[in-house]
């Protein structure tokens, strides 16, 4: 992995030995998986769910939206989808609309970064 992909990694939270760990130590099998991360619907299908106030949708989107971040080692979207996760979780919709913008602004980041390490 290069310096510029590990600064740019880095920025989104990742510990890249734990994830590279995840991954086998694949490189190519982590790029392959991360630059898939835009094709993931479970962003938007939260944020349906939020407008279309269906608590038991945004609890499994955020909810999967969470899994992938884990697994891809995104942990700034991680661990800011996470709040939400436990709110929808006890079936409530009184979210802080700051996480949830907290989370657009962690969702764009890892999708520039994806972006500019897929160029």
């Amino acid at each position: 992995m290069t310096e510029f992909q590990i600064e740019k990694l880095t920025s989104l939270g990742m510990n890249i030995d734990e994830t590279m760990e995840r991954f086998i130590n694949n490189e190519g099998l982590f790029f392959r998986c991360i630059k898939k991360f835009s094709d993931d619907l479970s962003y938007q299908k939260m944020i349906d769910a939020i407008n279309s106030n269906n608590c038991k949708e945004a609890f499994e989107a955020s909810h999967a939206l969470k899994g992938v971040a884990s697994n891809l080692g995104l942990d700034n979207l991680y661990k800011g989808v996470q709040p939400l996760v436990e709110v929808f979780r006890a079936g409530s919709m009184e979210y802080n609309p700051d996480e949830l913008k907290k989370v657009e602004q962690y969702y764009n980041e890892a999708l520039e970064v994806i972006k500019e390490l897929s160029e």
